[in-house]
């Protein structure tokens, strides 16, 4: 009889067990996912949200805003999505964006753009209109901005833990502050100088430290002989000893460029997941960049 007694017991635990494991499992998978275009968002959203919203990314590491194409897994995942914050105005979204709302119409869309101080040219020809410049995450200045949207969204979205999602956006705004701090310094002396990029990605940071950003692709084309002799003109002019380039980019074109400086290629990642780090990093690079044309021209 102890023995039977004993077997129950045993036998209720491992059943309880089991459904405390299987209540676990539920649990994660409830927990709500949004899904969101580039990495610079995902940490965005989970700096603020926490553990409390999942997030899905639509543009893998390494891939680029203008050219991919989203697979039919992930956009059959949209369905476990409760909502989608779209950066703005990047191309993918632009052809991606109708697709998405048909299949799941039920999902929650905020454009995480509102209020941002839109460039509306791509900062080298002002009037070309190609329409708005999208690159809104690397202006420190402007993602407060978008910072204060996406917590403003996770409230309406989940209101039971708002004071979590103000208390994380304060934390990160601050963070923000002296980011903004931080390159403010590391750029002091060097405003209205010029750095050459091939795809024009820097212009909300440019505007915001009063830099001059020259790039080779013009107007959402490769460069044409005329642009590169533009181009490399200009960077003569301007003492330029780096061509920055995206990891997205092939380097050949670059490379030519370089050669005809003197100058060195720096590969760059405005689309790298830490954002804070890679602010940094990319702030580092173009005042060592700055500086040693400047300590160049005053040697001559």
């Amino acid at each position: 009889m102890k023995k039977v007694i004993l077997y129950l017991v045993i036998f209720t635990g491992w059943i309880m067990g089991c459904n405390h494991s299987r209540q676990n499992q539920q649990g994660q998978s409830q927990v709500p996912m949004i899904t969101v275009s580039i990495q610079p968002q995902k940490y965005f959203v989970e700096r603020i949200a926490g553990e409390h919203f999942q997030v899905q990314l639509m543009i893998p590491p390494g891939a680029s805003p203008v050219t991919y194409d989203p697979s039919p897994s992930q956009m059959k995942n949209l369905e476990q999505s409760k909502a989608y914050i779209r950066i703005g105005h990047i191309i993918f979204e632009k052809a991606w964006m109708d697709k998405i709302r048909s299949v799941n119409p039920d999902l929650k869309i905020m454009d995480q753009s509102q209020g941002v101080d839109l460039i509306t040219d791509d900062g080298n020809s002002p009037g070309s209109g190609r329409g708005v410049d999208p690159h809104i995450w690397t202006s420190p200045r402007e993602v407060k901005t978008q910072v204060k949207n996406i917590r403003d969204f996770l409230i309406r979205l989940d209101s039971a833990h708002q004071k979590i999602y103000r208390e994380n956006a304060r934390k990160f705004l601050a963070s923000i502050d002296s980011l903004d701090d931080s390159i403010s310094g590391r750029l002091d002396g060097l405003e209205q100088a010029d750095f050459l990029i091939f795809h024009p990605a820097l212009s909300y940071f440019a505007r915001d430290y009063g830099l001059h950003q020259i790039s080779l692709e013009h107007q959402g084309k490769e460069p044409t002989p005329s642009r590169i002799k533009e181009v490399i003109d200009r960077s003569k002019a301007s003492h330029i000893k780096a061509v920055f380039i995206q990891k997205q980019f092939s380097t050949d074109e670059a490379r030519a460029i370089a050669r005809e400086l003197d100058a060195q290629v720096v590969r760059i990642d405005p689309l790298a997941y830490d954002w804070l780090q890679n602010m940094q990093s990319m702030s580092r690079a173009i005042a060592d960049a700055l500086k040693n044309g400047t300590n160049q021209a005053k040697g001559e």
